[in-house]
């Protein structure tokens, strides 16, 4: 009996450990050069344009327009490497990387989301994050965000709505 107890309460306890783990939440604007450098690919791509959305959230809807996505972040991982305890925030203030593509997420409907390559949704999400932390008065500043979000939630609630607005629709998720 003890050892049946144990084959269900260790397999289950790992489990429960690991998915602690996975959902790990930080504040963007207190992330080291080191954390950032240390990142994955997308959790850079992630932590970037949550920031580059933050760094606009002062400013008025009419006034975002077009920003960068698929950012060319290798500048900035270098920058990083040479002085590693500073925040990535006093960097990316510094200077911001340019992208590959524009894109107008305030103004974007679910249709346009739906649209976009499936590694930029992503990218496109965080951004209006960013943006929505100091705008949306229910959020307080920056505060920890989970960097590991699935997005596919956002991408199933677009489905029965394209021509509805992807922000409106994201902060009901949020």
């Amino acid at each position: 009996m003890n050892r049946a107890i144990l084959w269900i309460a260790v397999p289950t306890l790992t489990l429960a450990v690991a998915a602690t783990a996975a959902s790990k939440k930080h504040d963007p604007t207190k992330i080291t050069c080191e954390e950032f450098a240390a990142q994955t690919p997308e959790g850079r791509t992630r932590v970037a344009a949550y920031l580059d959305g933050y760094s606009k959230s002062g400013k008025k809807v009419e006034e975002v327009g077009e920003v960068d996505v698929q950012r060319e972040l290798d500048v900035l991982v270098v920058a990083c490497r040479q002085d590693p305890k500073a925040t990535l925030w006093d960097k990316f203030k510094a200077h911001v990387p340019g992208g590959k593509k524009r894109v107008k997420p305030v103004e974007m409907t679910c249709e346009e989301y739906l649209s976009l390559e499936k590694h930029v949704q992503p990218e496109v999400a965080y951004w209006l994050e960013g943006y929505d932390r100091k705008t949306n008065t229910e959020v307080e500043a920056a505060g920890e965000v989970d960097l590991e979000r699935d997005v596919a939630v956002l991408v199933e609630m677009c489905r029965p709505t394209p021509k509805a607005s992807f922000w409106k629709r994201m902060r009901e998720k949020l």
